[in-house]
C-alpha cells in the first residue's frame, strides 16, 4: 500500500482520482491509500509536507523550493516524479490602478507566506524588469491559505493576490477581477523555460527501501496524466468541475502540466533557486533515478 495525500483541489489530487479511477495503482504493482489534507500552512510546512514529516503517509506533492527547505531542516524526502509548471497567476480587481506589474508599488499584496515561490518570482521579475523589489515597496498580507487568500480579495482587504492557478479562473469569470500577470509568463520575462516546478516526492528510506514500489508509481503518474491531457471529459471528472469557466481552466492546466522531463532541467533548476531564493539545492533533492 502506498498512502499519499493531497489537497482537495488541484492537480495533486485530480492525477490520484484518475489513477484509482483506470486502477493504474494495482496495474504498476500497488495499491493507492488516497486522503485528502485542508491548505493551510502548519509553522514552516504546508500541512501535506506536515503530514509526510510525522509519518502519516508516503506521498505527497511540493515545488522544489519547499522541497529543498524541507531537506536543509533535516527532513529526507526526494523529487520522483514532475508533474507540471505549477506557478499561479497575479489578480486584482478590473478597473483599479494596478493595470501591470509596474503600478505594485504602494499596494497590499496578499500571499500565502513569504518564501513560496510564486512571491518569490514576482519579486525576481519585479527586480529585474521593473527596477524595484516588492519586498521593500508593496505591504505584503501573508494568507496563511489559498482559501483565505482568495477571501482577503474579493473582500477588498488587499489590492492584488499571488492567486493559485486553479483559483484564477473561477476568480475572474464574472469579470470583477484580471489577471494581471500568469507567472508562468513571468519566467519568459527572466529569460528561463518553462520547466516542472512541482514534483511527487517520496522519503528517502522509500526509495532505497521499495524502488520496485517507487518505479510503479512514477509509471502510474505517466499515465494518468497522459490520459487526463488526451481525454478532457476524464479531466473534468476528475476535477468535480461543473462546465463553467472549464475552458479557460483546462487551458491553464494544459500549459502547465506533463512537460517532458529533461536532464538538463535539475541545473535549470538549481539555478532559479539561486536567482529567486538566493539559495543552493541540497544534495539529494532530486532522486535523478526515478525521475
Amino acid at each position: 500500500m502506498l498512502r499519499v495525500a493531497f489537497e482537495a483541489t488541484g492537480s495533486g489530487r485530480w492525477i490520484m482520482a484518475t489513477m484509482l479511477e483506470r486502477g493504474l495503482d494495482r496495474a504498476n504493482g500497488f495499491c493507492l491509500d488516497l486522503a485528502l489534507a485542508d491548505d493551510r500552512v502548519c509553522g514552516t510546512l504546508q500541512a501535506t509536507e506536515a503530514r509526510l514529516a510525522a509519518g502519516e503517509v508516503d506521498v505527497i506533492d511540493t515545488d522544489w523550493l519547499s522541497l529543498a527547505r524541507c531537506r536543509r531542516d533535516g527532513l529526507a524526502i526526494a523529487a520522483v516524479a514532475p508533474y507540471g509548471a505549477i506557478f499561479g497567476g497575479l489578480v486584482s480587481r478590473r478597473g483599479g490602478p494596478l493595470r501591470t506589474l509596474a503600478d505594485l508599488p504602494g499596494s497590499r499584496i496578499g500571499v500565502i507566506h513569504a518564501n513560496e515561490k510564486n512571491w518569490l518570482l514576482l519579486r525576481a521579475v519585479c527586480r529585474e524588469r521593473h527596477g524595484f523589489d516588492a519586498q521593500d515597496c508593496c505591504l505584503r498580507i501573508d494568507a496563511g491559505s489559498k482559501t483565505r487568500l482568495r477571501q482577503l480579495l474579493q473582500d477588498g482587504a488587499i489590492d492584488a493576490a499571488l492567486l493559485f492557478w486553479h483559483q484564477v479562473p473561477a476568480v475572474v469569470a464574472d469579470g470583477a477581477f484580471c489577471e494581471i500577470c500568469d507567472l508562468v509568463d513571468a519566467l519568459q520575462d527572466l529569460g528561463e523555460r518553462a520547466c516542472p516546478s512541482t514534483f511527487f516526492v517520496l522519503p528517502d528510506a522509500l526509495l532505497t527501501d521499495q524502488p520496485a514500489l517507487v518505479r510503479g508509481f512514477c509509471r502510474a503518474v505517466a499515465t494518468a496524466i497522459a490520459e487526463l491531457r488526451r481525454d478532457a471529459s476524464a479531466w473534468q471528472r476528475a476535477a468535480g468541475l461543473a462546465t463553467h469557466g472549464l475552458d479557460a481552466l483546462r487551458a491553464k492546466w494544459m500549459a502547465r502540466i506533463g512537460l517532458p522531463w529533461q536532464s538538463g532541467m535539475v541545473p535549470d533548476l538549481a539555478r532559479l533557486a539561486q536567482r529567486l531564493a538566493g539559495q543552493s539545492l541540497p544534495p539529494g533533492t532530486f532522486a535523478t533515478k526515478f525521475l
